[in-house]
Protein backbone atom coordinates (compact mmCIF):
# COMPACT_ATOMS: atom_id res chain seq x y z
CA UNK A 1 0.00 0.00 0.00
CA UNK A 2 0.95 3.89 -0.63
CA UNK A 3 0.75 4.53 3.31
CA UNK A 4 3.02 1.26 4.03
CA UNK A 5 5.79 2.63 1.23
CA UNK A 6 5.90 5.86 2.60
CA UNK A 7 6.37 4.86 6.21
CA UNK A 8 9.12 2.48 4.92
CA UNK A 9 10.96 4.99 2.72
CA UNK A 10 10.54 7.75 6.04
CA UNK A 11 12.86 5.02 8.00
CA UNK A 12 14.83 4.47 5.75
CA UNK A 13 15.74 8.31 5.53
CA UNK A 14 15.95 8.30 9.22
CA UNK A 15 18.55 5.82 8.55
CA UNK A 16 20.98 7.12 6.25
CA UNK A 17 21.83 10.38 5.32
CA UNK A 18 21.55 10.30 2.25
CA UNK A 19 19.96 7.83 -0.39
CA UNK A 20 18.99 8.70 -4.30
CA UNK A 21 15.41 8.06 -5.92
CA UNK A 22 16.46 5.11 -8.16
CA UNK A 23 17.91 3.64 -4.79
CA UNK A 24 14.47 3.51 -3.33
CA UNK A 25 12.39 2.84 -6.42
CA UNK A 26 14.63 -0.43 -6.56
CA UNK A 27 14.06 -1.08 -3.03
CA UNK A 28 10.41 -1.34 -3.23
CA UNK A 29 9.90 -2.18 -6.45
CA UNK A 30 8.22 0.55 -8.26
CA UNK A 31 9.26 3.29 -10.38
CA UNK A 32 11.01 6.74 -10.08
CA UNK A 33 8.03 8.62 -10.90
CA UNK A 34 6.16 6.62 -7.94
CA UNK A 35 8.92 7.80 -5.22
CA UNK A 36 8.49 11.30 -6.58
CA UNK A 37 5.00 11.34 -5.82
CA UNK A 38 5.52 9.84 -2.56
CA UNK A 39 8.39 12.05 -1.38
CA UNK A 40 5.80 15.09 -1.94
CA UNK A 41 3.05 13.41 0.03
CA UNK A 42 5.30 13.10 2.91
CA UNK A 43 6.72 16.98 2.58
CA UNK A 44 2.87 18.09 2.54
CA UNK A 45 2.23 15.99 5.82
CA UNK A 46 4.84 17.90 7.53
CA UNK A 47 7.88 15.66 7.55
CA UNK A 48 11.35 17.91 6.17
CA UNK A 49 12.09 15.76 3.40
CA UNK A 50 14.92 17.87 1.24
CA UNK A 51 16.20 16.90 -2.15
CA UNK A 52 19.39 17.93 -4.16
CA UNK A 53 19.75 17.50 -7.80
CA UNK A 54 23.54 17.24 -9.82
CA UNK A 55 26.38 15.10 -8.19
CA UNK A 56 26.12 13.82 -4.89
CA UNK A 57 22.35 14.76 -4.89
CA UNK A 58 19.86 12.70 -3.37
CA UNK A 59 16.97 12.83 -0.68
CA UNK A 60 17.52 13.25 2.90
CA UNK A 61 15.80 14.56 6.08
CA UNK A 62 17.02 17.95 7.98
CA UNK A 63 19.49 17.29 10.33
CA UNK A 64 18.38 16.44 14.05
CA UNK A 65 14.66 15.47 13.23
CA UNK A 66 13.02 13.00 15.36
CA UNK A 67 10.19 10.64 14.92
CA UNK A 68 8.69 8.82 17.40
CA UNK A 69 7.33 5.89 15.91
CA UNK A 70 6.09 3.28 18.55
CA UNK A 71 4.70 2.82 22.02
CA UNK A 72 7.01 -0.52 22.13
CA UNK A 73 9.59 -0.82 23.65
CA UNK A 74 13.50 -1.90 21.96
CA UNK A 75 13.10 -5.43 23.42
CA UNK A 76 9.91 -5.76 22.14
CA UNK A 77 10.79 -4.15 18.81
CA UNK A 78 13.48 -6.69 18.43
CA UNK A 79 10.88 -9.85 19.45
CA UNK A 80 8.38 -8.21 16.76
CA UNK A 81 11.74 -7.83 14.47
CA UNK A 82 13.30 -11.38 14.90
CA UNK A 83 10.04 -12.79 13.66
CA UNK A 84 9.48 -10.54 10.49
CA UNK A 85 12.90 -11.18 9.64
CA UNK A 86 12.28 -15.10 9.68
CA UNK A 87 9.32 -14.55 7.19
CA UNK A 88 11.55 -12.45 5.05
CA UNK A 89 14.09 -15.64 4.37
CA UNK A 90 10.70 -17.51 2.76
CA UNK A 91 9.19 -13.61 1.58
CA UNK A 92 11.20 -11.62 -0.47
CA UNK A 93 8.40 -8.98 -1.45
CA UNK A 94 8.37 -5.63 -1.41
CA UNK A 95 5.51 -5.35 1.12
CA UNK A 96 7.76 -7.36 3.30
CA UNK A 97 10.63 -5.16 2.50
CA UNK A 98 8.61 -2.16 3.78
CA UNK A 99 7.54 -3.58 6.78
CA UNK A 100 11.23 -4.29 7.67
CA UNK A 101 12.18 -1.01 7.18
CA UNK A 102 9.33 0.16 9.07
CA UNK A 103 10.33 -2.10 11.81
CA UNK A 104 14.54 -1.29 12.29
CA UNK A 105 13.94 1.85 14.38
CA UNK A 106 13.73 2.03 18.13
CA UNK A 107 11.97 5.10 19.60
CA UNK A 108 15.28 6.70 19.70
CA UNK A 109 15.70 5.98 15.75
CA UNK A 110 18.46 3.81 16.10
CA UNK A 111 18.90 1.52 13.52
CA UNK A 112 17.86 -2.12 14.94
CA UNK A 113 20.47 -4.31 13.42
CA UNK A 114 21.49 -6.75 16.41
CA UNK A 115 19.41 -9.37 17.68
CA UNK A 116 19.99 -12.38 20.15
CA UNK A 117 17.31 -14.29 17.65
CA UNK A 118 17.94 -15.13 14.17
CA UNK A 119 15.44 -17.24 12.52
CA UNK A 120 16.09 -18.88 8.91
CA UNK A 121 13.25 -20.97 7.16
CA UNK A 122 15.00 -21.67 4.27
CA UNK A 123 16.68 -25.03 3.25
CA UNK A 124 20.01 -26.58 3.34
CA UNK A 125 19.03 -27.43 -0.32
CA UNK A 126 19.98 -24.61 -2.76
CA UNK A 127 18.04 -26.35 -5.88
CA UNK A 128 14.99 -27.04 -3.53
CA UNK A 129 11.64 -25.72 -5.10
CA UNK A 130 10.52 -25.26 -1.39
CA UNK A 131 10.34 -21.65 -1.40
CA UNK A 132 8.18 -21.54 -4.99
CA UNK A 133 5.75 -24.09 -3.40
CA UNK A 134 5.49 -21.62 -0.31
CA UNK A 135 4.35 -18.81 -2.20
CA UNK A 136 2.05 -20.52 -4.55
CA UNK A 137 0.17 -21.86 -1.46
CA UNK A 138 0.19 -18.59 0.11
CA UNK A 139 -1.00 -17.01 -2.66
CA UNK A 140 -4.14 -20.22 -3.08
CA UNK A 141 -4.68 -19.62 0.92
CA UNK A 142 -5.11 -15.58 0.64
CA UNK A 143 -7.14 -15.86 -2.53
CA UNK A 144 -9.19 -19.43 -1.35
CA UNK A 145 -8.15 -21.23 -4.60
CA UNK A 146 -8.07 -24.75 -4.66
CA UNK A 147 -5.06 -26.71 -5.35
CA UNK A 148 -4.00 -29.73 -7.28
CA UNK A 149 -0.85 -31.55 -5.93
CA UNK A 150 1.01 -35.07 -5.76
CA UNK A 151 1.63 -36.55 -2.98
CA UNK A 152 4.40 -39.38 -1.77
CA UNK A 153 2.96 -41.45 0.75
CA UNK A 154 4.36 -44.76 2.45
CA UNK A 155 1.25 -46.37 -0.04
CA UNK A 156 2.50 -44.53 -3.11
CA UNK A 157 1.71 -41.73 -5.43
CA UNK A 158 -1.64 -40.03 -4.81
CA UNK A 159 -3.16 -37.03 -6.54
CA UNK A 160 -5.69 -34.57 -4.61
CA UNK A 161 -7.71 -31.57 -4.89
CA UNK A 162 -7.19 -29.65 -1.36
CA UNK A 163 -8.75 -26.48 -0.14
CA UNK A 164 -5.63 -24.99 1.30
CA UNK A 165 -6.36 -23.34 4.71
CA UNK A 166 -2.51 -22.52 7.00
CA UNK A 167 0.39 -23.45 6.56
CA UNK A 168 2.18 -24.78 9.53
CA UNK A 169 6.06 -24.60 10.82
CA UNK A 170 6.85 -27.49 13.64
CA UNK A 171 10.74 -27.86 14.32
CA UNK A 172 11.45 -29.07 10.69
CA UNK A 173 8.96 -29.19 8.55
CA UNK A 174 6.27 -27.50 6.97
CA UNK A 175 2.76 -28.50 6.96
CA UNK A 176 -0.62 -27.18 4.87
CA UNK A 177 -3.38 -27.51 6.97
CA UNK A 178 -6.28 -28.16 3.94
CA UNK A 179 -9.69 -29.76 3.28
CA UNK A 180 -9.15 -33.01 0.87
CA UNK A 181 -12.18 -32.82 -1.31
CA UNK A 182 -11.24 -36.76 -2.09
CA UNK A 183 -11.57 -37.80 1.53
CA UNK A 184 -13.95 -34.98 2.66
CA UNK A 185 -11.82 -34.15 5.86
CA UNK A 186 -9.38 -31.42 6.74
CA UNK A 187 -5.61 -33.46 6.95
CA UNK A 188 -2.45 -32.13 7.61
CA UNK A 189 -0.20 -32.86 4.26
CA UNK A 190 4.34 -32.77 5.06
CA UNK A 191 5.20 -29.60 2.04
CA UNK A 192 8.01 -32.36 1.56
CA UNK A 193 6.41 -35.09 0.24
CA UNK A 194 4.30 -32.71 -2.09
CA UNK A 195 5.91 -33.34 -5.27
CA UNK A 196 4.05 -31.26 -7.77
CA UNK A 197 1.89 -28.49 -7.05
CA UNK A 198 -0.53 -26.46 -9.27
CA UNK A 199 -2.58 -23.56 -8.13
CA UNK A 200 -6.24 -23.92 -10.24
CA UNK A 201 -8.46 -21.04 -10.75
CA UNK A 202 -11.61 -22.31 -8.94
CA UNK A 203 -12.45 -20.49 -5.34
CA UNK A 204 -13.92 -22.48 -3.05
CA UNK A 205 -16.11 -20.44 0.25
CA UNK A 206 -14.17 -20.81 3.33
CA UNK A 207 -15.50 -24.00 5.82
CA UNK A 208 -15.68 -22.70 9.50
CA UNK A 209 -16.42 -26.09 11.26
CA UNK A 210 -12.41 -26.31 11.68
CA UNK A 211 -9.75 -25.81 14.16
CA UNK A 212 -5.96 -26.08 14.02
CA UNK A 213 -4.60 -29.70 15.38
CA UNK A 214 -2.00 -30.09 17.61
CA UNK A 215 0.90 -31.37 16.35
CA UNK A 216 1.76 -34.89 18.00
CA UNK A 217 5.43 -35.71 18.29
CA UNK A 218 6.65 -39.07 18.05
CA UNK A 219 7.24 -38.73 21.83
CA UNK A 220 4.17 -38.46 23.95
CA UNK A 221 4.11 -37.70 28.04
CA UNK A 222 1.41 -39.77 28.97
CA UNK A 223 -0.03 -42.40 27.31
CA UNK A 224 1.21 -44.51 24.52
CA UNK A 225 4.21 -47.04 24.52
CA UNK A 226 6.86 -46.99 27.13
CA UNK A 227 10.38 -47.99 24.93
CA UNK A 228 14.05 -48.68 26.22
CA UNK A 229 16.85 -48.27 24.13
CA UNK A 230 20.41 -48.44 24.24
CA UNK A 231 22.66 -46.26 22.45
CA UNK A 232 26.50 -46.15 21.48
CA UNK A 233 28.10 -43.26 23.17
CA UNK A 234 29.34 -42.96 19.47
CA UNK A 235 25.66 -41.81 18.90
CA UNK A 236 25.19 -38.92 22.26
CA UNK A 237 24.71 -36.20 20.15
CA UNK A 238 21.27 -37.68 18.22
CA UNK A 239 20.63 -39.35 21.74
CA UNK A 240 20.63 -35.22 23.35
CA UNK A 241 18.94 -34.41 19.73
CA UNK A 242 15.93 -36.86 20.12
CA UNK A 243 15.53 -36.80 23.71
CA UNK A 244 17.03 -34.19 25.73
CA UNK A 245 20.30 -34.81 28.11
CA UNK A 246 18.36 -34.97 31.03
CA UNK A 247 16.73 -38.10 30.04
CA UNK A 248 19.70 -39.97 29.22
CA UNK A 249 21.33 -42.29 31.32
CA UNK A 250 24.89 -42.90 31.10
CA UNK A 251 26.91 -46.26 31.22
CA UNK A 252 30.22 -46.90 30.74
CA UNK A 253 30.19 -47.74 27.17
CA UNK A 254 26.68 -46.92 25.63
CA UNK A 255 23.44 -44.54 26.75
CA UNK A 256 19.82 -45.73 27.86
CA UNK A 257 17.07 -43.78 27.49
CA UNK A 258 13.18 -44.73 28.48
CA UNK A 259 10.28 -42.79 26.82
CA UNK A 260 7.10 -42.98 25.56
CA UNK A 261 5.56 -43.14 22.01
CA UNK A 262 2.57 -42.77 20.23
CA UNK A 263 4.31 -44.43 17.05
CA UNK A 264 6.46 -47.23 17.47
CA UNK A 265 7.15 -47.66 13.57
CA UNK A 266 9.40 -44.42 14.02
CA UNK A 267 10.72 -46.36 16.25
CA UNK A 268 11.91 -49.14 13.73
CA UNK A 269 12.09 -47.03 11.04
CA UNK A 270 14.82 -44.24 12.95
CA UNK A 271 16.77 -47.13 15.44
CA UNK A 272 17.14 -49.60 12.11
CA UNK A 273 19.48 -47.00 10.62
CA UNK A 274 21.67 -46.98 13.27
CA UNK A 275 22.81 -50.13 12.76
CA UNK A 276 25.14 -51.98 15.45
CA UNK A 277 25.24 -48.66 17.56
CA UNK A 278 21.61 -49.13 18.59
CA UNK A 279 19.49 -51.85 20.46
CA UNK A 280 15.64 -51.96 21.28
CA UNK A 281 15.47 -53.42 25.29
CA UNK A 282 11.91 -53.18 25.72
CA UNK A 283 9.36 -53.89 25.25
CA UNK A 284 9.84 -57.49 23.86
CA UNK A 285 7.14 -56.85 21.44
CA UNK A 286 8.97 -54.29 19.80
CA UNK A 287 12.25 -56.13 19.80
CA UNK A 288 10.29 -58.99 17.85
CA UNK A 289 9.04 -56.17 15.09
CA UNK A 290 12.41 -54.60 14.80
CA UNK A 291 14.02 -58.65 14.35
CA UNK A 292 11.25 -58.98 11.07
CA UNK A 293 12.12 -55.42 10.22
CA UNK A 294 15.37 -55.97 9.66
CA UNK A 295 14.37 -59.52 8.12
CA UNK A 296 12.69 -58.10 5.55
CA UNK A 297 15.25 -55.33 4.97
CA UNK A 298 18.28 -57.97 4.37
CA UNK A 299 15.43 -60.30 2.30
CA UNK A 300 16.16 -57.55 -0.29
CA UNK A 301 19.54 -57.62 -0.95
Amino acid sequence: MKSDRMFGILCILLERENVTVRELAGYFEVSTRTIHRDLLDLSASGFPVVTRQGVGGGVSLLPNFRYNKSALSEDDMKVILAGIEGLATIDDSARMKTLLAKLRFSDGNRLLLENDIILDFTSWNQNSSFLSRIGMLRKAIAGHFIVEMVQENPSGTVTRRVEPYKLIFKQETWYLLAFCLLRQEFRMFRLSRITDLEVSDSVFDERSDYEIPSMESHFVNDGGQTVTVKMDRSLEFLAIDFFGRENLVYREKDIVVTFLTGRPEWVLSTFSGFGNKAEILAPDSLRQEMKQYLEQMAALY
